[in-house]
């Protein structure tokens, strides 16, 4: 058996056309995104950390702690709206879940007597009462 052995080809471009080519390639490497450095990507976390203890202290100078983990915002002037409409909500929850009396004691002539502190209006009440 004999080995043949076999020449690589050669390809050859005219030097117009390979300029044409490298260009466009570089302008192709250009706009691919850039890898960002180890220094950037730690840099980037410790801004995200930052922005997270500050959206927890908003919260919890507002009284609002308890949401946290439902607030997603992206900038301070999102916390600060988002934190205006929730104090807001809850006040209004506050407000309509607050004690309200079912039924008020109506007064009645004696205990507006009594208030008065008036005996004679109140035993003319209570005789008046007593003679219905």
């Amino acid at each position: 058996m004999t080995e043949v052995i076999t020449e690589p080809i050669v390809e050859t471009v005219p030097k117009i056309d390979f300029d044409s080519l490298q260009a466009e390639l570089e302008e192709v490497k250009g706009k691919l995104p850039k890898e960002k450095s180890e220094g950037e990507i730690a840099l980037e976390k410790k801004q995200q950390e930052l922005f997270a203890k500050e959206v927890q202290l908003e919260l919890k100078s507002a009284g609002l702690e308890q949401f946290a983990s439902l607030i997603k915002v992206s900038d301070t002037d999102d916390l600060v709206e988002t934190i205006k409409n929730l104090s807001k909500v809850v006040s209004e929850i506050k407000a309509s879940t607050g004690y309200v009396p079912n039924e008020h004691k109506k007064q009645d002539a004696y205990s507006v007597a009594e208030q008065k502190k008036d005996v004679g209006g109140m035993l003319s009440v209570k005789l008046a009462n007593l003679f219905k």
